[in-house]
């Protein structure tokens, strides 16, 4: 069978779970996971596949078929400019999250030596990519996951970053003492409520941790509220907050900030949905 028939049947196949689009978008991935030869940008260009690559096909499509994202059975997830390593312990990285990273290094980039504290880092992808375009800043992440942990380090290695990871459970107010003092904070931390379960699709249910995606239904700002009370005790006057936050909980976070004595706004992502929630100190100044 040539390349483009196996290709043809492949993205059919997917298209019970996927729009055609994106079908087509993870036949290329494999295919250059596999391979290294990127048929996006070479269309033209023809090779045949042996049957050891064909039997690793087969096999991507049958895990694919069973809902397992592209990004957990290739061990590797695009994030900002760079591909980073992921499985099953941390969160596929999310483009809403690009846009927060993107948004700290335009307002941070030229202050000197900015010490930046992301919490639950999971992947690491925050970080990785913070100390990669601002290498003068000191940045640390914490995670209570040992395995996201893990992930986040080898991460780092990969890229020769100097991030200092910290494992501890954020929750635990006692454990505060064990973070920097920084001038920003930093986290995409999990916010879904338990009963918006049922609206979610079943590649992230099935694959990707509930540690770092859902929150009790009672006290869905559980760790906005936890991080403004640590903000406090660890966030240099006039430092900044930025956080990826629940779409439907949005004004709700900026209230809390506000309360706890911030200036906090609201912004929107490349959707218009309302997604991020910045604050800083009050009396800041800036």
């Amino acid at each position: 069978m040539s390349l483009k028939n196996i290709e043809k049947s492949f993205v059919s196949d997917l298209q019970v779970l996927y729009p055609e689009n994106e079908a087509q978008q993870i036949w290329y991935l494999a295919v250059e996971s596999l391979t290294g030869f990127d048929l996006r940008t070479n269309r033209h260009q023809r090779f045949n596949p042996d049957p050891c690559m064909l039997n690793m096909l087969a096999d991507i499509k049958k895990r694919l078929l069973k809902a397992e994202p592209i990004q957990y059975i290739l061990n590797e997830a695009w994030f900002y400019d760079i591909p980073l390593f992921v499985n099953k312990q941390v969160l596929i990285p999310r483009p809403e999250t690009e846009e927060l990273v993107n948004a700290i290094i335009r307002e941070q980039q030229n202050r000197s030596s900015v010490r930046i504290l992301d919490i639950g880092t999971g992947s690491g992808c925050i970080p990785v990519i913070l100390k990669r375009k601002l290498p003068e800043a000191t940045v640390a992440a914490c995670d209570i996951s040992p395995d996201a942990l893990a992930v986040a380090r080898k991460n780092a290695a990969k890229y020769q970053l100097d991030i200092h990871f910290i494992e501890l459970d954020f929750l635990n107010e006692t454990n505060w003492s064990q973070l920097p003092f920084v001038d920003v904070l930093v986290s995409n931390p999990p916010y879904i409520p338990v009963a918006d379960k049922t609206s979610m699709h079943k590649n992230v249910l099935d694959y990707e941790p509930a540690l770092a995606l859902f929150v009790p239904d009672e006290d869905p700002l559980l760790f906005y509220r936890k991080i403004a009370a640590a903000a406090t005790f660890i966030l240099s006057p006039g430092g900044h907050i930025y956080l990826e936050v629940h779409e439907n909980l949005a004004a709700k976070t900026r209230q809390l900030f506000e309360a706890a004595g911030f200036h906090a706004w609201i912004e929107t992502d490349m959707q218009g949905k309302q997604r991020f929630v910045m604050a800083e100190f009050a009396n800041s100044g800036s």
